[in-house]
């Protein structure tokens, strides 16, 4: 994809996400003329949908379609799932077969080059991994946030680094980004997750990398109804905004954990980048990040 082709996409994706704001708070039912999509296309039978409860027959099908943005002309290489930095000593915590993940979409380009990005309409957005070790066996978390706009790397600036202790796993988790740190509209971020594993007191660490951009948006999507809520994720998804639409979507399934249309939503958002083997890992109420001090790479 050429560069020009690239930002008439962001163009584009400005004014759709503009159009979801405006039909979320009026109610209009037309937001995507181009694509002759309305909101009664996507939206649940009745509202009470969301409410029944584990008896109530599963959908067959979901609504929630991940829709791909384009990759931008720079690339994003990065890696989904977890590679350990050893000494040479074993550590049993990481012998298990299940690796750390970052839930996000990832393509590959080329056999050894995984690009992994997603896009976000928040200033201090939440990410999402799958930890599959106990938390007794992990000292710390770290999660760093970098600007590596610039092309000379030793001109990168960190914009956050925290830590954080993790609890309830295994499962999924989510770090949200505290309000003090603000993204920019239309710039990448490469942000970087390092577990410090408790290996009989060797230095031992698995690792994810990946890249979040904020694109504008005028949000005036405060709703409460479960079913408005519903409409929101499938219009995130459906105009590529990964963080968004696994974030409400993860706090949907927490509020209404047995509701088999959400279960459906979520195994359908996660097996549209390749992530079906984790829709049925727990999502656990992990964790807080607290600052440290940043410094330059």
């Amino acid at each position: 994809m050429t560069r020009s082709k690239f930002f008439r996409w962001k163009i584009g994706l400005a004014l759709a996400l503009a159009l979801i704001a405006l039909a979320s708070s009026k109610g209009e039912a037309h937001l995507f003329p181009d694509r002759q999509k309305t909101i009664a296309d996507v939206r649940p039978a009745a509202p009470s949908s969301l409410q029944k409860n584990s008896q109530s027959q599963p959908s067959t099908t979901s609504p929630v379609k991940f829709k791909r943005p384009p990759l931008s002309p720079r690339g994003a290489p990065g890696s989904r799932k977890g590679g350990g930095t050893r000494d040479g000593h074993s550590c049993s915590a990481l012998e298990i077969k299940e690796r750390l993940i970052a839930l996000i979409p990832a393509i590959e380009s080329e056999p050894a080059i995984s690009h992994v990005w997603g896009l976000t309409v928040e200033a201090s957005p939440t990410l999402w991994f799958y930890v599959p070790y106990l938390p007794k066996d992990i000292k710390v978390g770290e999660l760093e946030l970098w600007d590596e706009t610039n092309p000379e790397p030793r001109n990168y600036q960190q914009i956050y680094q925290g830590t954080f202790t993790v609890t309830g796993t295994p499962g999924a988790i989510a770090l949200s980004l505290p309000s003090s740190v603000k993204l920019e509209a239309d710039k990448n971020y490469h942000w970087y997750l390092s577990l410090n594993m408790n290996c009989n007191g060797e230095k031992q660490s698995v690792d994810v990398n990946g890249w979040i951009e904020r694109v504008k948006f005028n949000n005036n999507l405060a709703v409460q109804q479960p079913s408005a809520e519903r409409n929101q994720v499938i219009l995130y998804a459906q105009n590529g905004i990964w963080y968004n639409a696994i974030t409400l979507l993860a706090q949907l399934r927490r509020r209404h954990p047995q509701t088999e249309t959400l279960l459906a939503d979520w195994k359908q958002l996660l097996g549209d980048v390749g992530l079906e083997e984790f829709a049925n890992k727990a999502i656990t109420p992990c964790c807080t990040l607290e600052r440290s001090p940043t410094t330059s790479k």
